[in-house]
């Protein structure tokens, strides 16, 4: 939670006012965009559950949006996004599902920097989040751990939240991601990997009440 807090707080963007004509299209880009994200948060999941039918749904329901996205991604994500589709694919027959969730949160990623700032309600740091604690999940859910890995992700979970801190009001919340993101450098540190994972899950807890903070704000 925390470290999703923090990769979140570095990719804040603060928000233009003067998109006055590019909003609609920026909006209607961005959601496309986040629900396109959404089934590869679902196929993590169902990846790392061994959940075949629910990695296949997932794959279904981003295949139905693909076009679609493919017209707002830039050319180089676009070609990332069809690499990392192919090395899941790949995986999946496999049935390698350590390397499907892997591919399929940088797939998560690839989405989320495609998005505008300018468009969002909720700052782009909070994404970024929720691909730290997913990317952790991941990461802790191999035998062994990569630990280098893991603290590398800590590590720019805390440039994120640096970023972000600034722009939320609420000293509860502020100690909250402080103390998981204090948490999870800890367990890496004593290379405790389920007391990471348990940290890894608060981030993603802490990332929906950012969501909440910043979408109350904005009414």
């Amino acid at each position: 939670s925390l470290i999703a807090m923090v990769v979140l707080a570095g990719w804040l963007v603060v928000p233009s006012v003067t998109v006055t004509h590019a909003a609609p299209p920026t909006r209607a880009n961005n959601q496309a965009l986040l629900a396109a994200a959404s089934p590869f948060e679902d196929l993590t999941e169902s990846a790392l559950a061994n959940d075949l039918r629910g990695m296949r749904q997932a794959l279904k329901t981003y295949g139905d949006q693909a076009a679609a996205v493919n017209q707002v991604l830039s050319e180089p994500a676009r070609q990332e996004m069809a690499a990392l589709l192919t090395a899941i694919k790949r995986a999946e027959s496999k049935g390698d599902n350590q390397e499907v969730a892997l591919n399929a949160v940088e797939a998560y990623r690839v989405l989320v920097e495609s998005l505008d700032p300018n468009g969002l309600t909720v700052p782009i740091q909070v994404a970024k989040l929720d691909y730290v604690g997913f990317k952790l999940k991941v990461l802790l859910a191999a035998e062994p751990p990569d630990w280098a890995a893991i603290q590398t992700t800590i590590e720019a979970a805390g440039r994120h939240w640096h970023e972000l801190e600034p722009r939320v009001g609420d000293k509860g919340l502020c100690d909250a991601v402080k103390a998981v993101l204090a948490g999870l450098q800890q367990a890496t540190t004593a290379k405790n990997a389920e007391m990471a994972a348990f940290a890894a899950r608060m981030d993603l807890a802490l990332v929906d009440l950012l969501e909440g903070y910043f979408e109350r704000a904005a009414k």
